[in-house]
């Protein structure tokens, strides 16, 4: 019969052995990430920036018509304003811009605000935050805002040019303080 003691100093060497050395497994990357919204930049869209958003704003396409239903059934309190949903532009915009092109540049449109005392980056877009879209894909932009001495308004929205889906958007209003010069006055 084996001595007990040995038996529990073997037990003791070796599980203090696997707590002190994790082991640790190695995955190879791969080169190739799977995209919901994979590259398409090779492809050949006839319709323009400008045909589309008229028919966005006529909600001619079946996704465009799923979401406007969905958005009328839900009850007054829970509706976002429709402009957000299916975008519009600002009709006392400063700027409006519609553009076509790859969703790695968006990030490139970026407009500098000041509330006053910080600047900031609006739409603050991050291609490495929306993972499921390859930064090849080709969408459209749309971007609405109004820059005053008082405020910051602007919407922006981002779709696919293929599934006509809208792939990111949103909107947002910053008022702005006095700036520390005019508190001196």
């Amino acid at each position: 019969m084996k001595n007990p003691f040995l038996i529990s100093l073997y037990m003791f060497i070796f599980s203090s052995m696997l707590l002190v050395n994790p082991v640790y497994s190695q995955t190879t990357p791969s080169d190739k990430i799977e995209y919901l919204y994979p590259a398409n930049k090779e492809k050949v869209f006839d319709e323009t920036v400008d045909e589309f958003y008229q028919a966005l704003r006529e909600i001619k396409y079946p996704v465009h018509q799923e979401l406007y239903q969905r958005y009328k059934q839900k009850p007054k309190q829970q509706q976002r304003h429709l402009d957000t949903v299916l975008f519009k532009e600002m009709p006392d915009a400063s700027v409006n811009i519609r553009k076509k092109f790859l969703f790695n540049e968006v990030e490139g449109l970026n407009y500098i605000t000041s509330d006053g005392n910080i600047l900031r980056p609006y739409p603050d877009i991050d291609i490495n935050y929306h993972q499921t879209v390859s930064p090849d894909r080709q969408v459209y932009f749309f971007y609405s805002f109004k820059d005053t001495e008082k405020e910051f308004r602007g919407r922006y929205a981002i779709y696919d040019v293929e599934t006509k889906e809208m792939v990111a958007g949103g909107n947002t209003y910053m008022p702005k303080s006095p700036t520390y010069k005019e508190h001196l006055r």
